[in-house]
């Protein structure tokens, strides 16, 4: 075989395997996480993949492995080498036997490297359109002032505590949404799965988008969980850098945003995060390190305080059984100390798809996803019954709320929920300072928990905006109810310079002084 021959065989070869891998990719993510954003998909594989567990990989490789098979096996049959000059198919067809006469092989294996890049071509664009890369480009392409003209930094408002300072526990029940009540009371089942939630919702603190109970609604940039912690505690979304900013270090993550964190910092907060996985993964350590210092419980952190042994562990970590033990003991601990304190932390055993259901869970409905949700629900009743009889909860409130709606694939939620029904993410404010001026019929998002958690706790916010966030326990509007839920949803999904400066570099306000002292100087 000369040069030449190799040379294009092995370019032909590659093109191929390429295109088979992009191909029974897209079908494994099209299929398996269909729910799930392209700036989603983008920001783990830029930076967020650290700590992710093995067995994401392992299932991703096994699941696609017969279909990678498949489509490599007909993309090179046209190139298989046949002694006639036309390649019979014989096909049986009700017991006669057909002859299919296909393209002839010996033009295509002439300029095969032709032919395999139209099929690597076809598969990039199979991957864009399927993929939905279409619109997330779309959006880049698009600029709008939106961010820039409503954002209100917690810089330049005034934020006043109480004279004591009360504490403060966020506890995000992952995918947990409000479609899992029954449809009495406000959910999409025909029956209730998480009767205990519903409970807390109801002699609690529920801000709903109906008159039942509710929550908020899925924005943009919002609709993960790195997202979701980021949304509610910065009210911004979480948009992939388009200028070479990154989220890999606790230095660059969001470096010109003033979050919850940063709040509670500066008033003397003791802070802590907690989560069953390696916080490394999604970029949740660098965020909680940039914004507040936090303390960090995660995996690594429980092994190395001899809670368990790597033995010990589950898929991600530890289950969220431990989760809530472990939580016990660190806010007893932050309980005695002198300083007010937050502490954060996040289940684990709800995630798509199908859940972790533990063993001690009963099993009382049809799919192992209701058991283990309606299993969560009982957990999180029993952590809050706990910390209720706790001596500090007078001064202590607490937050319960979902990361994000499930990503569960397939039509499980169509199946389950009632046509027209619009699934939301849960909340609840117990033992909130005040009550709210209208906790039902509101329009709002993710971005809104961030000035409403810190009036939870009877902070006031001159202007009762933070971010791109409204105070729900105030009498203003939401940017959702003042502009349309579509319309801010919209805007944020485009390009914006004030977020790629000022969020992610922190810079953009300082180029602005700088410009206008330059222009006034040339003015003289």
């Amino acid at each position: 075989m000369n040069k030449r021959r190799f040379l294009s065989n092995s370019l032909t070869f590659l093109l191929l395997i390429l295109s088979t891998i992009i191909f029974s990719a897209s079908l494994y993510i099209s299929i398996k996480f269909a729910d799930q954003s392209v700036e989603e998909m983008i920001f783990y594989l830029v930076g967020g993949m650290k700590g992710a567990s093995s067995d994401v990989f392992i299932s991703g490789i096994k699941f696609s492995l017969i279909p990678f098979l498949l489509i490599f096996s007909l993309l090179a049959l046209p190139l298989m080498n046949t002694k006639r000059r036309r390649q019979i198919i014989e096909v049986a067809v009700k017991g006669k036997k057909i002859n299919l006469q296909v393209f002839p092989n010996k033009f295509i294996r002439k300029y095969k490297v032709i032919y395999a890049s139209i099929i690597f071509l076809f598969s990039l664009a199979s991957c864009y359109l399927l993929l939905g890369i279409d619109e997330y480009v779309k959006g880049i392409k698009d600029s709008s002032y939106f961010i820039g003209n409503h954002y209100v930094s917690g810089t330049n408002v005034s934020i006043t505590f109480p004279e004591k300072k009360r504490n403060l526990i966020i506890l995000y029940m992952e995918s947990m949404e409000s479609s899992l009540i029954d449809k009495v009371n406000g959910g999409g089942w025909q029956y209730n799965v998480i009767p205990e939630l519903e409970n807390i919702a109801k002699q609690n603190v529920n801000f709903s988008n109906t008159s039942k109970i509710g929550g908020a609604l899925p924005i943009y940039g919002t609709t993960w969980t790195v997202g979701g912690l980021v949304s509610t505690t910065s009210g911004l979304p979480l948009k992939i850098p388009v200028n070479g900013n990154e989220y890999t270090s606790s230095k660059n993550f969001l470096a010109g945003a003033y979050t919850l964190g940063d709040v509670l910092k500066k008033e003397g907060y003791n802070l802590e995060f907690m989560a069953g996985s390696d916080a490394e993964f999604g970029g949740r350590k660098n965020y909680y390190l940039k914004h507040g210092n936090y303390d960090i419980f995660d995996l690594n952190a429980a092994i190395k305080k001899g809670k368990m042994t790597e033995s010990e562990r589950v898929a991600w970590g530890f289950d969220d059984t431990h989760l809530f033990e472990y939580a016990k003991d660190e806010i007893t601990s932050l309980a005695n100390s002198d300083k007010p304190f937050s502490f954060s932390f996040l289940t684990v055993n709800t995630h798509f798809p199908d859940g972790y259901l533990e063993s001690g869970a009963e099993k009382k409905f049809d799919t192992q996803y209701e058991n283990v949700y309606a299993f969560s629900s009982k957990q999180v009743d029993e952590f809050v019954r706990w910390l209720q009889q706790q001596d500090f909860y007078q001064n202590t409130t607490l937050v319960l709320m979902g990361d994000h709606l499930s990503m569960q694939p397939g039509d499980y939620f169509k199946t389950h929920t009632y046509e027209g029904y619009q699934r939301t993410i849960y909340n609840a404010f117990v033992n909130p300072v005040n009550r709210p001026v209208n906790e039902k019929n509101r329009i709002f998002s993710s971005l809104d928990m961030y000035p409403t958690i810190l009036g939870s706790i009877g902070v006031t916010i001159d202007g009762e905006r933070l971010g791109l966030g409204t105070n729900l326990f105030s009498n203003r509007k939401t940017l959702e109810e003042e502009y349309g839920f579509e319309h801010v949803n919209e805007e944020i999904t485009k390009n914006s310079d004030f977020y790629n400066r000022q969020i992610l570099q922190g810079d953009y306000l300082e180029l602005l002084d700088k410009a206008k002292k330059e222009k006034a100087e040339s003015n003289q």
